[in-house]
């Protein structure tokens, strides 16, 4: 049993606290998001989705990556992969103003992290012998 701080406030940790017992409710909620999308013809966002929840894009992030209640990270992860799906697809995408916001997600790591040109790196190393009748005069 979690033992309480001088505050009154459990200690435990963030497994206790979970806003949603295990993956299948928190694909019910999504499914729930995704449907009022589609109902209201909106666009699916990361930040529209963390609304729904009414969690933070923070939580979003431990959820995404692993590092807190793991057994959420697939589902989430393939919600993501929806949203990505839909950018990729959406004719709205497509509109002036639209298509710069559409390069700008698909190259964040969630929604594929696409690359649009290979960053080449530029380090370089120089090693110079100088041969053996060389003197200080040949450096003035």
């Amino acid at each position: 049993m979690p033992r309480k701080n001088r505050t009154g406030k459990s200690n435990a940790g963030p497994e206790s606290q979970r806003k949603f017992a295990d993956a299948a409710a928190l694909q019910e909620r999504l499914d729930g998001y995704f449907a009022d999308c589609d109902q209201k013809d909106k666009l699916y966002s990361e930040q529209g989705m963390a609304l729904y929840l009414g969690v933070s894009i923070a939580t979003l992030d431990q959820w995404w990556r692993g590092l807190r209640c793991p057994d959420l990270q697939e589902t989430l992860q393939m919600a993501y992969m929806r949203i990505a799906e839909q950018i990729c697809t959406d004719e709205r995408y497509n509109e002036k103003g639209m298509v710069s916001l559409k390069i700008f997600l698909l190259k964040q790591e969630k929604y594929g992290g696409y690359q649009d040109r290979i960053e080449s790196r530029q380090d370089l190393t120089v090693r110079v012998k100088m041969g053996e009748d060389m003197d200080d005069s040949d450096f003035r």
